[in-house]
């Protein structure tokens, strides 16, 4: 198989980026750079056939590689992870410049733990704790800190967000939780519809995760703290209103698309 023939048929398979895809599964599994695998080649390796096959099939091709890019560092991943996002970033940011000296954070369903981990490997003065439900998923947690040595400043944590009990208080507070309504899940893509249900939705009106943060933990923030949630493009005045009526003040951040992606309430 050579790469323009790989290209042609995930585009025939519908894959909306079949040259990027192609590609990132040649240096994956040729194990060679990308400047070689443009140079062309006929690739025979019946692992890069199967790959091919799968994405084919729409499954992401995070986890046929079994990693992906959040932050610019690599996270392994597993069909129990909710794929990292370029616009989880944003969140993600806002905790590594906000966060106060020698502080403290609480990252509320953290899934692979690119969020809490990227920022303690920016911010080496931070501890953090990561909670999750799904004893799978926060394996993958587990064992992205440890490939990114930080499991000694991540406290890893299988609970329910809406009946955890805090030991101490945080600085920030933050999360990514499941927010795709019930009825938008009816026209997601192949892709995502392979991604843990669990993690993209409350299966209702996607507000569920927000109501239950702005309830609980306000009284576990210090002094100046905040809590800052990631939100679906249309919600930002309904999450406002949830986080005011109980007596915090929201602020909207927009991502590099102008689209309301993050409420940050203090």
């Amino acid at each position: 198989m050579t790469l323009p023939e790989i290209t042609a048929r995930l585009s025939a398979a519908d894959v909306d980026s079949p040259r990027f895809d192609a590609l990132e599964l040649i240096v994956h599994f040729e194990k060679i750079s990308r400047a070689a695998a443009l140079t062309g080649g006929d690739f025979e390796n019946p692992e890069l056939e199967r790959a091919v096959q799968r994405r084919c099939k729409r499954e992401p091709l995070a986890y046929i590689l079994g990693q992906w890019d959040f932050m610019g560092h690599t996270f392994r991943l597993s069909s129990e992870c909710l794929i990292p996002r370029s616009d989880t970033e944003l969140l993600c940011s806002l905790l590594i410049r906000s966060l106060p000296t020698g502080g403290r954070f609480a990252d509320l369903c953290t899934g692979s733990g690119c969020i809490a981990i990227s920022a303690l490997l920016a911010r080496k003065d931070a501890v953090g704790a990561a909670v999750e439900l799904y004893p799978g998923t926060l394996t993958v947690a587990e064992k992205n800190a440890r490939l990114h040595g930080v499991q000694d400043r991540l406290t890893l944590i299988r609970e329910d967000i809406c009946t955890w009990e805090p030991e101490g208080s945080f600085d920030w507070i933050v999360s990514n939780p499941p927010y795709v309504t019930m009825e938008e899940m009816k026209s997601i893509s192949p892709e995502v519809s392979l991604e843990p249900a669990c993690a993209l939705t409350d299966e209702g009106d996607g507000l569920t995760f927000y109501r239950c943060i702005f309830d609980r933990y306000p009284q576990y923030l210090r002094e100046n703290g905040a809590i800052a949630v990631e939100i679906g493009w249309q919600q930002a005045d309904a999450v406002c209103e949830i986080a005011r009526t109980t007596g915090m003040e929201p602020v909207v951040l927009k991502d590099l698309e102008g689209r309301d992606r993050v409420v940050c309430a203090t």
